[in-house]
Formats: C-alpha cells, sequence, structure tokens
C-alpha cells in the first residue's frame, strides 16, 4: 500500500511538473534558444583563436622554409668555395630547421582540421536556429491567434449563459404572475359564491329569477284583472 502511495505522489508531481512545463512552453523555448545563440557566439569566437593561432603557426612554417632554403644556398656556397666541414656544419642546421618546419606544418594540419570541423558545426548550428526561429514565429503567431480565439469564444460563451439566464428570469417572471392571475380569479370566485352573486348570475343566466320575471308576472296579472272586468 505504501508502494502504491509513493508511486501515485510521484505520478502527481510528474503531472505536476509537467502542466508547468507545459505553461511556460514558449519562455522555455526562447531561453534554450538564447542558449543555443550563446553557445554558438562562444564556438565562433574558438574558432576565431583557432585561426589566429594556425595563422601564427603557419607563420612560423613559412619562417622556417625561408631559412631552410637560405641555409641550403650557404652549403651550397661553401661546397663550391671548399669548405666541406662549413657545408656539414650548414646541412646540421638545415636538417634541425627541417623538423621543425614539419613539427609546424604537422600543427597546422591539425589546426586545418578542427577548423574545418568546427566550421561545418557552426553551420550546421546556423541552419538549425534560424530554422527554428522561424518555427517558432509561427508557433507564437498561433499562439496569439488561439488565445484570442479563446477569449472571444469565453465572451460568446458567457454571453450566451447570460441570456439564457435571463430567458430563465422572464419565464420564472411569467410564472409568477400566472399565478398571482389565477390566485385572483379563484379569489374573485370564491367572494363571489360568497355574497351570493354568483348563484344569481347563474339564475339570471338560466332565465330563472330576476327583475324581468316579475316585470313579466305583474303583466299577466294586469292582463288578467283586465279580462275579468271586461265580463
Amino acid at each position: 500500500m505504501l508502494s502504491k502511495i509513493m508511486t501515485a505522489l510521484r505520478g502527481k508531481a510528474n503531472e505536476t511538473g509537467q502542466t508547468v512545463v507545459d505553461s511556460q512552453a514558449l519562455r522555455i523555448l526562447d531561453q534554450e534558444i538564447r542558449d543555443s545563440e550563446n553557445h554558438l557566439s562562444q564556438s565562433k569566437t574558438e574558432l576565431t583563436r583557432l585561426m589566429g593561432q594556425r595563422q601564427l603557426n603557419s607563420n612560423k612554417a613559412d619562417t622556417l622554409e625561408s631559412k631552410v632554403a637560405e641555409l641550403e644556398k650557404s652549403a651550397e656556397a661553401a661546397l663550391d668555395k671548399g669548405e666541406e666541414e662549413l657545408a656539414v656544419e650548414v646541412a646540421e642546421r638545415m636538417v634541425a630547421l627541417q623538423d621543425d618546419l614539419e613539427a609546424e606544418r604537422a600543427i597546422v594540419s591539425e589546426y586545418d582540421a578542427s577548423i574545418e570541423k568546427l566550421r561545418g558545426a557552426i553551420r550546421g548550428t546556423d541552419n538549425q536556429l534560424r530554422q527554428l526561429k522561424q518555427q517558432v514565429s509561427v508557433v507564437k503567431a498561433t499562439e496569439s491567434a488561439q488565445k484570442a480565439q479563446s477569449a472571444v469564444a469565453a465572451r460568446h460563451s458567457g454571453q450566451n449563459s447570460a441570456m439564457s439566464s435571463a430567458m430563465e428570469s422572464l419565464e420564472r417572471i411569467k410564472e409568477r404572475q400566472q399565478l398571482n392571475s389565477a390566485q385572483m380569479s379563484a379569489a374573485d370566485e370564491m367572494a363571489a359564491e360568497e355574497s351570493g352573486s354568483s348563484l344569481e348570475a347563474r339564475l339570471k343566466a338560466a332565465g330563472i329569477g330576476g327583475t324581468q320575471r316579475k316585470a313579466d308576472d305583474v303583466l299577466a296579472r294586469l292582463k288578467a284583472k283586465k279580462s275579468t272586468a271586461q265580463e
């Protein structure tokens, strides 16, 4: 059980961390691009240093090569004059300088290889950064558009909610008014029944009782009386 709880807590922490990363994705991406640009700048600085150092060694090799060429002429001149010992000494000096020259040339070759490799890496990083920045621009534009759409949708949803609430309120008012009207009609009906006016109204509607009925009776009685007097 404890193991499951710990696993659940680790899962929750991972979800929380991922949520934070997702919410700050663009900011993190911008920082990662800045870090890459800093690394690229450092690489370019290193390339400049290598190229400078390579030039120094190349100049040194050129100087050594010139000295060797001069010594070779000196050795030939010594031989021409029969100065063999001097020619041997010059030849020994030439060998030493040639060793130094070969070492310098080897160093220059190593610099050339490192410089070419670093240049390739810089070109690749430059291209990747350019493409990445273009894609980030598209992503940011899409993000802004989606936020705007979300805001519009939220406002529209709020308006719909407010409209629905208003319609519900209107219906409740209508229902209350209808109920009030029904209650007042019922009260009037009960009052009429208690006063008898309702019964009289129904009798009158049926032609029973009322002023008209009494007038008919009186008229009939008068006619009968007159008829009796004439006899």
